[in-house]
């Protein structure tokens, strides 16, 4: 069986159309979070560790996430928090079949395989970055590509602040 299901899987009155086999994401929060359903404490990402305690299966997804929320403070004083998880991609629809209303689950395919970064508002120096992939636990790395894009900026910054003040005590 290839990853879309060849029959629909019906339990408890809903309706299930999605991967047959789930992706693999790490999961893990900024604040404790306790999931009564499943009898489980999400794991914080200050913690972060590429071990099982921090993975999940995500049927209702194909893609994992990495979102970065980073404020700017006073004075050279940035906070940022990383969260880990499955793509929202999961779509619930009502449908009348033999008779009755079901739900019925699908997984959509509404982003692209890359980093994009928000801005809160023009005021605030604040943005969120969503980074999506495919791939079981493609969500672990520590920089998205936006920080790298930083920090190539922040070096040829400072190559050309050392050419000016080279350039000005040379006369």
């Amino acid at each position: 069986m290839n990853n879309e299901w060849d029959a629909i899987e019906a339990s408890g009155g809903e309706q299930k159309k999605g991967s047959c086999s789930a992706i693999q994401c790490y999961r893990c929060v900024v604040t404790p979070t306790y999931r009564s359903d499943f009898n489980t404490t999400i794991p914080l990402c200050s913690k972060f560790e590429e071990t099982d305690e921090f993975v999940i299966d995500c049927p209702y997804s194909t893609m994992c996430q990495k979102k970065v929320l980073r404020m700017e403070l006073q004075k050279d004083h940035v906070i940022e928090t990383v969260t880990r998880g499955c793509a929202n991609q999961k779509y619930t629809d009502q449908v009348f079949k033999q008779g009755a209303w079901r739900r019925e689950h699908k997984v959509e395919e509404p982003y692209s395989e890359e980093c994009r970064e928000f801005k809160e508002n023009t005021l605030s120096a604040s943005s969120t970055t969503y980074c999506h992939c495919r791939g079981n636990l493609c969500n672990s790395a520590t920089k998205d590509s936006a920080g790298y894009h930083t920090d190539a900026m922040a070096v040829i910054f400072v190559f050309n602040a050392m050419k000016y003040l080279r350039s000005g005590t040379a006369h």
